[in-house]
């Protein structure tokens, strides 16, 4: 069985998503032309494809869909949005005070990822400012936008506070800045509606209607840096672990065959998770939906006896160069 093989069921039967891949296909173009062939090449492939998987206890192996799960992807980016935008909407229930602040800075000329960092500082700066002690926590969203001069690079913040004065938030900010005038806005989102307007620009990424070399430079200043995150009393938290009203059911891999979970992995990983040699040994058991209990059994114990052999051995050298001191 190959690791990977064309996606079975055709495509055009997503009409509606079709101008997402057609999308996804000109962004892979450009990103080849900027010598980054191994994003054109997930690009090319996400969803498009289906990877081998394996189960590690009863050894069977399927076909899953590809995803890339690269921020420049319309397919994949839009996936992530929405869920997010669920797990914020859940996050807006545990709050008394669900407000969304939007801060603006001028428009940045310099590199994006220079301005990435500015306005994440200037964040940190306001947050640590007495005008936010009474701020529970929240989550933010930094979002990127091509301008005819430069970028509009802005912060999407749901947080949660009893009251913030306009004027006195204005002022702290664009003194933070250093600039003479700056643009914020503050929405409560009490409604149903108005936690989901909220949630909707808290949980934006990207902007997928941009020309593709654009976003091959937005990709370039994203890249490595963390656009999304939670603060305050809510710091790190699994969003999936908020009570919800259902549409954020966490994924857990499961095999379909023995019902396992935790044990699926893809076959392209095998030689991470085993060892190349041990994986050379165990590939043909799954290719072959070969019963591998035991031999897995016989690896792992075949792992643990080498690396203790390799402990002892490093704990005598040591003893030994203690000893010639």
């Amino acid at each position: 069985m190959a690791l990977t093989r064309p996606r079975q069921r055709y495509i055009d039967a997503y009409s509606k998503r079709k101008a997402h891949y057609l999308r996804k296909h000109v962004y892979a173009d450009r990103f080849r032309a900027h010598g980054l062939h191994d994003v054109a090449r997930q690009l090319t492939d996400c969803q498009e494809t289906e990877v081998l998987a394996c189960c590690s206890h009863c050894g069977k192996s399927w076909y899953i869909i590809n995803r890339c799960r690269l921020r420049v992807c319309p397919l994949c980016s839009y996936e992530v949005s929405k869920r997010r935008a669920n797990q914020l909407i859940a996050l807006t229930h545990q709050m008394k005070f669900p407000k969304l602040i939007t801060l603006t800075m001028p428009t940045w000329t310099g590199e994006p990822r220079e301005g990435i960092k500015y306005l994440r500082t200037a964040w940190n700066t306001l947050r640590k400012h007495k005008l936010f002690k009474t701020v529970r926590g929240g989550a933010y969203q930094i979002e990127l936008k091509p301008k005819a001069r430069g970028w509009h690079i802005h912060l999407h913040a749901l947080v949660d506070c009893p009251f913030m004065p306009h004027q006195k938030l204005y002022s702290t900010w664009t003194a933070i800045l250093g600039i003479p005038t700056s643009r914020i806005d503050i929405r409560a989102a009490k409604t149903t509606e108005q936690r989901a307007y909220a949630a909707k620009y808290a949980a934006k990424a990207a902007d997928f209607y941009s020309d593709p070399d654009t976003v091959v430079l937005w990709y370039k200043a994203t890249k490595g840096q963390r656009l999304f995150a939670t603060f305050g009393h809510w710091y790190n938290v699994n969003l999936e672990e908020l009570p919800h009203d259902g549409k954020l059911e966490k994924f857990v891999s499961t095999c379909p065959h023995c019902k396992s979970t935790g044990t699926v992995f893809l076959a392209r990983d095998g030689p991470f998770f085993y060892g190349g040699k041990e994986w050379t040994k165990l590939s043909k058991y799954f290719m072959n939906d070969l019963p591998t209990e035991e031999v897995i059994t016989e690896i792992r114990d075949d792992i643990h006896a080498s690396r203790t052999a390799i402990a002892e051995t490093k704990k005598l050298t040591a003893y030994q160069q203690e000893f010639e001191q």
